[in-house]
């Protein structure tokens, strides 16, 4: 197997708390939806939900990367401003941050005086407010940071001893070595849990930009580079949305590299022609459930509803027909990952 990726796309920028799922009745309900068109009932979904997921965690802590949870079960953890984000599978580092966990508890949030971008006493407040935890902050001086240092800054460095006793520790994410009553808080971008994913997932990857396919009769051949064909039995593209590249935007969203169908509530985005542009301007999340449709394995389809290649399979957020930014975010990847990876691997 040979994986090529252009550069990070998505992952690199997620807050780290992965959502799987939070409904699979319904779900199954939404016949546009990538797992309901899957043609599993939620017996079959639960099932392979659960081996998807393990085999993931398995896979990043060879890497050194421990993730705890599951999809059955969901969790709130605090960001960096102390707002609460659900999750179903989070890093080690942040589990403990649970904020169900930390009732009755007292929380250090630690704040460095040199970063400029980051307040633990706002955060402190807003714990305390929001989710009544009995939060306060500890201020660290780190003297070694660059000027007008950023949270950025802060990743890989040790994390630093609170004199706080007997308290939970919040700490800004990107810090190692975390004492055992120690958690980091979720992140937003640039965010140093989505970089560490990203590291993981991308090891042995091959860096390029897939240009073009080369296709036989109902088939897929090579997929080029500028400067290398790779040919295979089979090919799974999870080229992401707009991030990745895998959607071009514009009065028409389209599939750039294959000229695959793009669709919006089972129908061909093309076919709305402007009234589903002047949607989008006034439903932003409009864009965010355009894609491409598959059958029930994961061949993608064309606009008339053919799937044009016997050995293309279709996995992740270039997916349509769901939420990437919400309560399957993670989920349809992860599971149409697994999914198609196995689909091609018996082709092969």
């Amino acid at each position: 197997m040979t994986v090529i990726a252009r550069a990070p796309g998505a992952t690199a920028l997620y807050a780290g708390g992965m959502e799987i799922v939070d409904d699979l009745e319904a779900i199954l309900s939404s016949q546009h939806h990538p797992l309901a068109r899957l043609g599993m009932d939620t017996v079959g979904l639960a099932t392979e939900l659960d081996a998807a997921i393990s085999t993931l965690q398995l896979a990043l802590g060879k890497e050194g990367l421990t993730f705890e949870g599951g999809w059955r079960t969901r969790g709130l953890y605090a960001d960096i401003h102390g707002l609460a984000r659900p999750a179903n599978v989070v890093p080690q580092t942040v589990a403990r941050g649970e904020l169900g966990a930390l009732t009755g508890k007292r929380v250090a949030v630690i704040g460095i005086p040199q970063v400029g971008d980051y307040d633990a006493a706002s955060t402190a407040q807003a714990l305390k407010e929001l989710h009544s935890i009995e939060a306060f902050a500890e201020e660290i001086s780190i003297p070694d940071l660059p000027q007008a240092a950023a949270l950025t800054d802060l990743y890989g460095r040790r994390a630093p001893a609170p004199r706080a006793r007997g308290a939970a520790i919040a700490y800004p994410p990107g810090f190692t070595n975390l004492p055992a009553d120690g958690f980091e808080l979720l992140a937003a971008a640039p965010s140093p849990h989505g970089w560490r994913l990203q590291q993981a997932i991308g090891l042995g990857s091959v860096n390029g930009e897939i240009t073009s396919f080369e296709t036989g009769p109902g088939r897929v051949v090579a997929a080029r580079t500028a400067n290398r064909a790779f040919r295979a039995d089979a090919f799974v593209i999870a080229t992401g949305r707009h991030i990745g590249g895998g959607l071009h935007g514009g009065r028409t969203t389209t599939e750039p590299l294959l000229g695959l169908g793009v669709f919006h509530d089972g129908a061909p985005a093309a076919a709305a022609g402007a009234r589903l542009h002047h949607l989008k301007y006034l439903d932003p999340a409009i864009e965010m459930r355009l894609g491409v449709m598959t059958d029930k394995r994961l061949h993608p389809l064309n606009e008339d509803g053919s799937a044009p290649y016997d050995n293309l399979y279709a996995a992740g957020a270039v997916l349509g027909g769901y939420d990437y930014s919400g309560a399957c975010g993670f989920g349809v990847p992860i599971l149409t990952g697994w999914l198609a990876g196995r689909f091609a691997a018996r082709q092969s």
